[in-house]
């Protein structure tokens, strides 16, 4: 029942990963996906809603209607985006412009730059689902230099080992051990 000038979901850069999404929900809500692929097409306003956050609004975008058709519209005035996701991909080209607009927004967003990075960690991953969900993992023998990023100073966890390398020179005995 809801309309465009009711909901705005917005996928910030590419839409390849979010084309299913785009095209499915231009047939569920007509109008209502609206795909921003540049950061000169939205503005973070501060938040009339919630203080210290921010409202993201869509000059420009690529809406999407039933049957996969698409249009470049500019809005006026601006659409506020209700929920936002997009490529935040930490390595990715687009995830500066991308991490920054979806940052500290008022309505709910659907991943950011940090999460993604630690998403893309695959010793993290396993760690938090060997430890925190009890799920089995395969075996993992990880050297680290340094604090290790994301992972606790002594992590646990069933099927994985982690080994702290303070300088990779003159440790060839400690690796062979391990």
């Amino acid at each position: 029942g809801l309309g465009p000038l009711d909901m705005t979901v917005c996928i910030l850069g590419s839409p390849t990963a979010f084309l299913p999404v785009l095209l499915e929900g231009g047939t569920r809500c007509p109008g209502a996906m609206v795909l921003c692929l540049s950061p000169a097409w939205a503005s973070r306003v501060p938040s009339e809603a919630s203080p210290g956050a921010w409202s993201l609004l869509l000059s420009r975008g690529v809406s999407f209607q039933a049957g996969g058709h698409s249009t470049l519209e500019t809005f006026v005035p601006p659409r506020r985006a209700n929920y936002v996701t997009g490529t935040f991909a930490a390595g990715d080209p687009e995830g500066g412009w991308v991490g920054e607009l979806a940052r500290d927004l008022d309505c709910p967003t659907g991943g950011s730059v940090p999460l993604a990075h630690r998403l893309e960690d695959p010793l993290v991953t396993r760690w938090v689902l060997a430890s925190r969900a009890g799920l089995p993992v395969p075996p993992t023998l990880a050297f680290v230099l340094g604090p290790g990023g994301d992972l606790p100073a002594d992590p646990v966890a069933p099927g994985v080992r982690l080994v702290r390398l303070e300088d990779p020179q003159g440790q060839e005995s400690l690796v062979q051990e391990e």
